[in-house]
């Protein structure tokens, strides 16, 4: 089949919940993945799931690049093992996406080239930058050959999060997406957009849920990152056991937060709760407990200090907001961390829990999405 009786720029688009054919070969007449979307001298290579395409214009008016390409790979089939389990939520219409470190003794979680691309383009979001923001377009591949387009979407947090694999932590960036809506996207738009020389000229011929999004002058805040990278840990950190690989403050941190979840695990199981559920690492919440009729979303949070004031990311605050009635908030605070022959003891600590939770009822600091809270 000759190429432009199939590819016709402009009459062809992605559109949420529809396949398409990913033979990883650009010139192959029958790809509908990278030779849709590809360009000479900016395009997308076929194997990792962080995929930026820069600018065409000279010279561009960002140092950002012009799209940004996510794929999730669902499929058991072909390519590398991948221990990261990104997670869609379709209720909430939200992503977590991991980056793309991998076990290894010295490199660390910015030293992999897909955990650059997402912090750079998260600083951006801090800053407040939507004009030069890059479109993020996520895909999934369940199965060899075929991708599934999800949407078009934005980056609400960006933080650390850890893998067990082969007996050591492992460190990688994991950010969350929202999906902006169900428009479809032109490729004739995807292609244009990288000759664009101005934020105007980006927007020509954008779908509606994205010019929406780039013009909204009150946009919700962002979220500070959890850490700075001269504070990043090697992506391979020794297990505990061994005493070895951590810096201190994050292994009292990891140990801080472990110790708080089985206290919040221990408080619902003594309060009749037969099902409790770890989802923290796909939901924006940490517990979820139930028991017949009853069923409750629990924010979770430990810390060294008197737990006056806790940090909530933004999907976290938007989550608490549309389910207040199901919501408690659960903190372990003034605990004492100390080591002993390589292991991490945690002694003292009290217990608050706000049952139910508003968390609109404390002081929500707009500047660092940090939220202040008194129990009566």
């Amino acid at each position: 089949m000759a190429r432009d009786v199939l590819f016709k720029p402009g009459q062809e688009s992605f559109s949420p919940d529809q396949d398409y054919r990913d033979k990883g070969v650009p010139k192959d007449p029958d790809d509908q993945f990278m030779r849709w979307i590809n360009l000479p001298r900016s395009g997308m290579p076929n194997s990792p799931g962080i995929r930026p395409l820069q600018y065409l214009s000279k010279p561009a008016f960002t140092k950002l690049p012009s799209l940004l390409v996510l794929v999730t790979k669902k499929s058991t089939t072909g390519g590398s093992y991948n221990p990261w389990n990104d997670e869609l939520d379709w209720d909430n219409e939200t992503i977590t996406y991991w980056g793309d470190a991998k076990l290894h003794s010295e490199r660390r979680v910015t030293d992999f080239p897909g955990n650059r691309v997402l912090e750079r383009v998260w600083k951006a979001v801090k800053a407040g930058k939507r004009d030069v923001l890059p479109p993020i377009l996520h895909f999934v591949k369940y199965e060899s050959g075929w991708v599934t387009f999800t949407g078009l979407c934005e980056m609400t947090a960006l933080s650390l999060g850890h893998f067990e694999e082969k007996g050591r932590r492992v460190a990688n960036y994991r950010c969350q997406l929202r999906i902006l809506g169900m428009d479809s996207v032109p490729v004739s738009w995807l292609h244009s957009r990288r000759w664009a020389g101005s934020p105007e000229e980006a927007l020509r011929g954008a779908p509606k849920s994205w010019t929406a999004w780039v013009l909204d002058s009150n946009p919700p805040p962002s979220v500070e990152l959890v850490a700075e990278p001269m504070e990043l840990p090697v992506a391979a950190e020794a297990s505990r056991s061994s005493g070895q690989g951590f810096s201190s403050d994050s292994r009292v941190r990891m140990e801080i937060e472990r110790h708080a979840m089985e206290r919040a695990r221990a408080y619902f199981q003594k309060a009749g709760f037969t099902k409790i559920v770890d989802v923290s690492r796909q939901k924006s919440f940490d517990l979820h407990v139930q028991d017949g009729e009853r069923e409750l979303f629990v924010e979770v949070k430990g810390t060294k200090t008197v737990g006056s004031r806790i940090l909530l990311t933004r999907n976290e605050v938007e989550f608490a907001r549309r389910n207040r009635d199901k919501m408690v908030l659960y903190v372990f605070h003034s605990m004492r961390v100390r080591e002993v022959n390589g292991e991490m003891i945690v002694e003292g600590g009290e217990e608050r829990v706000s049952d139910p939770w508003d968390v609109d009822s404390g002081t929500l600091d707009i500047a660092s999405i940090t939220y202040s809270y008194a129990l009566p």
